[in-house]
């Protein structure tokens, strides 16, 4: 009859020891996020600094050492921009750590730089959530002549899509590539693709004057 008790009590001790492991475990998570999220911050500063057209692979090469980047090829359909034969560099950062402990969704920043000969030919990057309705926004940067126009939105709470070329406006450019980085960490995620890409939204009376009211189903 005292043996259960004892049973009992050992589960309950049990049961502790696990939450506090667990909690543990998920402090680890919690800061090695914020690495990668302070790491992302990083990058996209030094990704932005890069001149499409102008910029060249020794100017490539430090970010791909840098920041655990992977040389990869095009593949049979290159952007017109590059070319047969060019390949690129592939950068990922995601919240993997948090979203193992449930915190968060998985989110997800990537950015490619593409490079044909010598140079930098063109660039891309994409913010975006992996839930059943999946959140995101993506920004394509195009050498001069590329794109009818020098900078162009489409914007939905779902899908926010921004291709722009080298002679877009500053503003144009900041506000495309000032994605969101917290959603790599808030608990629960970002809700939208308005709060994934701010700056083009809030500003998006300015920067594309034209597409403010656009819907991606238009």
């Amino acid at each position: 009859m005292r043996m259960k008790p004892r049973f009992g009590s050992i589960i309950v001790r049990g049961l502790v020891a696990l939450v506090v492991v667990w909690a543990a475990l998920g402090v680890v998570a919690v800061y090695k996020t914020r690495k990668v999220r302070t790491d992302a911050g990083e990058f996209l500063k030094d990704f932005t600094q890069l001149q499409v057209g102008k910029a060249t692979l020794d100017e490539v090469r430090p970010l791909v050492d840098g920041y655990h980047g992977e040389w990869r090829t095009y593949g049979l359909f290159p952007p017109a921009c590059c070319g047969p034969g060019s390949k690129m560099a592939e950068f990922v950062f995601d919240n993997h750590w948090q979203h193992w402990f449930f915190f968060t969704p998985l989110t997800v920043l990537g950015a490619d730089i593409g490079i044909n000969g010598n140079g930098v030919c063109d660039r891309s990057m994409s913010l975006f959530t992996v839930t059943k309705a999946p959140l995101g926004v993506s920004v394509h940067e195009f050498p001069e002549g590329e794109q009818p126009g020098l900078f162009h939105s489409r914007l939905n709470i779902f899908k926010t899509i921004v291709t722009l070329t080298v002679s877009a406006s500053s503003a144009q450019r900041t506000a495309a590539y000032s994605v969101n980085l917290d959603c790599l960490t808030k608990l629960r995620g970002c809700r939208d693709a308005r709060e994934m890409a701010p700056a083009t939204w809030q500003n998006s009376r300015e920067v594309a004057p034209s597409y403010w009211k656009s819907q991606w189903d238009d």
